[in-house]
């Protein structure tokens, strides 16, 4: 089971005249009480959340979720979202998705750690915030998320905020404090994302992004600390920009390190396979490769070790443009790696 407080949608149904849209769930305190209700219903119950809703349109506004959970077992079940709003299910689900997606999170405060197993590899882990186009039409249909003036704290086993199959997304002037890592990206070549001015305070990472293309990631400041337990320092680096990813921007950010040790961190590190480039099939089947670089420009990096950009195996070029120089990597001889202590 997969329980939340708040929850609903099954996507249109117009011949039967009801839907799920112009929702607007405001002013409420969610307990998800995941320790009471895993101990009443026992094994059936696989995660806890507070707002979980497929849905047209909707605005999430003042809202705090507390006490999620989640347990291990099956990778599926480990991650639980505190508040997810969606336009399609997908994952072989049968309801329909919309065509429109207007979705609003504003004001909302998500807090505290993940309940659930915390051992071996199975620990439980969030997304604070997640929102998808799962099924959207960007192209004939209205699809836009707006992410902002939220509070996320004190999730130190889990990431703040993402998105899953976005087409048109902005996520500005949130608060992350004592989270795992602020950001993940990595399911449904997200796209056309916005994360601009908001603040990451004493994070192990700062944000995480494979599959996608046109970013902006604008004038964010990342302060870093060192992580406590093994199982996080795969997070630990400003930002982790990593396969199939290309055309990105990284423009005016404030990359700290406030631990008292040494760092392994990096402000950026940028790896794996076609980073920086556009390949894709014409109506022949013909294949063809077009550069669009990653562009990281009047960054600050202060503590931390020097920025890296390498492909992951020998031909997997890579493209970048840091300040005005363009860098390409093709994994062999000179052009194995590339890094940077500034641009």
């Amino acid at each position: 089971a997969y329980l939340s407080v708040i929850g609903g949608g099954w996507g249109p149904q117009s011949l039967v005249k009801r839907d799920f849209n112009n929702i607007r769930i405001a002013d409420v305190s969610l307990d998800c009480n995941w320790s009471n209700t895993k101990e009443a219903l026992g094994p059936i119950l696989k995660k806890a959340s507070g707002i979980d809703l497929l849905a047209k349109q909707v605005l999430v506004e003042r809202v705090r979720v507390s006490r999620f959970g989640a347990v291990g077992g099956r990778t599926s079940w480990r991650e639980v979202f505190p508040i997810r709003v969606i336009s399609g299910m997908g994952d072989g689900a049968a309801l329909p998705g919309y065509p429109d997606s207007i979705i609003e999170i504003r004001y909302c405060v998500v807090e505290d750690f993940v309940r659930g197993s915390s051992t071996g590899t199975d620990w439980s882990y969030c997304t604070g915030i997640l929102v998808s186009h799962r099924g959207a039409d960007p192209v004939n249909g209205i699809v836009q998320v707006r992410v902002h003036h939220n509070e996320i704290r004190n999730i130190t086993n889990g990431i703040a905020f993402g998105g899953a199959f976005v087409r048109h997304a902005e996520f500005y002037e949130n608060t992350i404090t004592n989270c795992g890592i602020g950001f993940n990206f990595d399911t449904g070549r997200n796209q056309n994302v916005s994360i601009r001015n908001n603040h990451f305070f004493a994070c192990v990472g700062g944000g995480s992004v494979n599959d996608g293309k046109a970013f902006v990631i604008q004038d964010n400041t990342f302060r870093l600390i060192a992580p406590k337990e093994p199982r996080f320092v795969y997070w630990h680096n400003g930002l982790r920009l990593w396969d199939h990813t290309r055309g990105f921007l990284v423009e005016g950010n404030r990359f700290f390190f406030d631990g008292e040790t040494k760092t392994t961190a990096r402000g950026i590190l940028l790896y794996g396979k076609s980073v920086g480039l556009h390949q894709f099939q014409d109506d022949a089947d013909k294949w063809h490769r077009q550069i669009d670089p990653h562009r990281f420009h009047n960054n600050h990096y202060e503590r931390l070790r020097l920025n890296l950009a390498g492909p992951q195996k020998v031909h997997q070029d890579m493209h970048l443009v840091v300040a005005e120089r363009a860098v390409h990597l093709t994994g062999e001889g000179d052009a194995v790696q590339f890094s940077w202590p500034d641009d």
